[in-house]
């Protein structure tokens, strides 16, 4: 396990290639910026953690891991001011079957969580984006938003995203979003129009759609998801 724990106002960036379960434990003030980057097969990661009062942590979770896979994460807002941002783009290929749910409770007011999760799934594969934003009795003034987005490329190929709100509370905002569709024809018919094969035109696509979390990596690391998803191809 890959236990991170911030002092009280302290700032740090940390990306990760390799890692198992990660704890994380942000007190008063402190910053944090996780990328998180998954190449792995078979993987079942668990992250955890609890935030501290005006802190902060943004999540950014690239997996490009093969196989069947199951990626929980379970995120306390513990004392007011509390943040977490989540933003997290998978691929799935063959006979992929991925899992990701991810959690955030609102334990106290004046808290707030945002999940983006973005997915492509091709062949055989299938992709499920799950978990609950819970604002608990008490968390007035607090602020939960979850959008979800899945591509699904061909016929054998599924998407699930299933968002839950659970709001004990009044005097909150919370709202959340699921998309899964086909590709779009047109935009296939472009690409293919202006001379590319179907393969790079669906190359392009992929790289567009995950692109706004893939860029948050060191170049060194978006070198590797690149890679990951030329071989998906």
């Amino acid at each position: 396990m890959t236990n991170i724990t911030l002092k009280n106002n302290e700032k740090r960036v940390l990306e990760y290639t390799k890692f198992s379960d990660v704890n994380l434990v942000l007190n008063e003030g402190s910053e944090l910026t996780l990328k998180l980057a998954n190449f792995e097969e078979n993987s079942e990661i668990k992250i955890t953690g609890n935030i501290g009062k005006y802190a902060r942590i943004s999540v950014v979770f690239a997996d490009f891991s093969s196989g069947n896979s199951k990626i929980v994460s379970q995120i306390n807002l513990v004392e007011e001011g509390a943040t977490c941002d989540w933003h997290l783009a998978t691929l799935a290929n063959k006979k992929d079957n991925k899992i990701f749910d991810i959690s955030f409770k609102h334990l106290v007011g004046k808290t707030t969580s945002l999940m983006d999760n973005y997915g492509v799934a091709r062949d055989d594969s299938k992709i499920v984006f799950s978990g609950v934003s819970h604002i608990t009795e008490g968390a007035k003034g607090s602020n939960a938003k979850q959008n979800a987005k899945i591509i699904v490329f061909d016929k054998n190929s599924q998407g699930v995203a299933s968002p839950i709100l659970k709001i004990d509370e009044n005097e909150v905002q919370a709202s959340h979003g699921a998309i899964v569709g086909q590709l779009n024809s047109d935009h296939m018919f472009y690409l293919m129009s202006r001379g590319l094969t179907r393969d790079e035109a669906r190359m392009i696509i992929t790289l567009g759609y995950l692109r706004p979390v893939s860029k948050e990596f060191s170049e060194e690391t978006q070198e590797l998801i690149e890679k990951a998803i030329k071989e998906a191809m």
